[in-house]
């Protein structure tokens, strides 16, 4: 399933997956305009953030070959690479960050966090 972007009226993007081309029939009701096939994850969030006008991009090999160089997109690069389960984990534990450095902490007990990484580069 390739992914793309769909701009909504207010002009954000929301990113999606879909098994068939997008069109007006299929995905008019939600937006106003698709971009894509991106060939990642990685892309998608890359074109989102930075490449609208980005005269370098013709292309999702342009877009994939950019992110993936992009040290911003690092975090996301990482979280591609980990299973379900370990992404699940990772995100426990940043919630569970954001409490105890919240100025409103609410204590209610300790997350354990058991995170390895296999970053493959």
């Amino acid at each position: 399933m390739a992914f793309y972007l769909g701009k909504r009226p207010q002009g954000d993007l929301i990113l999606f997956r879909s098994s068939t081309i997008p069109t007006k029939e299929t995905h008019g009701h939600l937006f106003t305009a698709v971009i894509g096939p991106f060939k990642s994850k990685v892309g998608a969030h890359y074109f989102a953030r930075y490449g609208r006008n980005n005269p370098d991009i013709q292309s999702a090999e342009d877009v994939e070959r950019l992110a993936r160089a992009d040290p911003r997109m690092e975090q996301a690069i990482v979280e591609e690479s980990l299973s379900a389960e370990e992404l699940a984990t990772a995100l426990e534990c940043d919630a569970q960050d954001q409490l105890e450095y919240s100025p409103h902490t609410i204590q209610q007990g300790a997350i354990e966090c058991p995170i390895t990484l296999n970053i493959n580069v």
